[in-house]
Order: C-alpha cells, then sequence, then structure tokens
C-alpha cells in the first residue's frame, strides 16, 4: 500500500513543467490540426455573417451578437447536431438573442445560411 508520501510524490511529478511540456509537445500537431479544422468551419460562417450586416448597415459592437448567435449555431452543427434538432436549437438561440435586443429580421438572415428557416 502506498503511503501519503508516495501519493504526494507521484501527483507532484505529473506537473513538473517539463514533463508537462513534453505531453504538450507530443501532442502539438494534432492539438494545430484540429484546432484548424474547426476554425476553418467557423470563420466560413463569420464571413457570410459580415456580408449580411455590411448589407444592413449593422455597426460597431451591434455586430457582436449576430456573430456569437452565428457561432452557437454552427458550433452546434459541428458538435454533430443536424436537422430537426438543429433547427430546434436555432429556435432557441433566436428567442434569446432577440431577448438580448438583436434585430428579428437579421437574426433569421443569419439562420438562413445554416439552412434553417426560423418562424
Amino acid at each position: 500500500m502506498r503511503t501519503d508520501a508516495d501519493r504526494s510524490e507521484k501527483y507532484t511529478a505529473k506537473y513538473v513543467p517539463t514533463t508537462v511540456g513534453l505531453k504538450i509537445a507530443s501532442r502539438l500537431a494534432g492539438m494545430k490540426s484540429g484546432f484548424a479544422a474547426a476554425a476553418s468551419h467557423f470563420v466560413a460562417y463569420d464571413i457570410q455573417v459580415q456580408g449580411i450586416l455590411n448589407d444592413d448597415g449593422v455597426m460597431g459592437i451591434s455586430r457582436a451578437g449576430y456573430y456569437n448567435f452565428a457561432r452557437e449555431i454552427a458550433g452546434k452543427e459541428y458538435r454533430g447536431s443536424a436537422g430537426v434538432a438543429l433547427k430546434a436549437d436555432a429556435v432557441v438561440l433566436h428567442t434569446k438573442y432577440k431577448a438580448y435586443g438583436s434585430d428579428d429580421g437579421i437574426l433569421k438572415s443569419v439562420a438562413l445560411i445554416f439552412g434553417i428557416t426560423i418562424p
């Protein structure tokens, strides 16, 4: 049976900077490629949202809510939500962002990027 000193030593060894650095270094390539794949998914939607906001004359800080709305839908889509489930998620998010003061028409336009028609 291990003593308290043995347990403490094993725990401390896990968090030595050299050990942590080696673990991260061994996973770094996969982490970077995973991030790149996810980022390209979200950036494509951001560019489309930017076009909608430019067309509707949305300026400054007001843009943040619309980008976040799109990113939340994109996140759900990226994690596997699709079809009726994605539409249900989008309707809930539409209600949330409308309550934050976002324009209903612009939110609906953003949802159309994902092929979702919000009633």
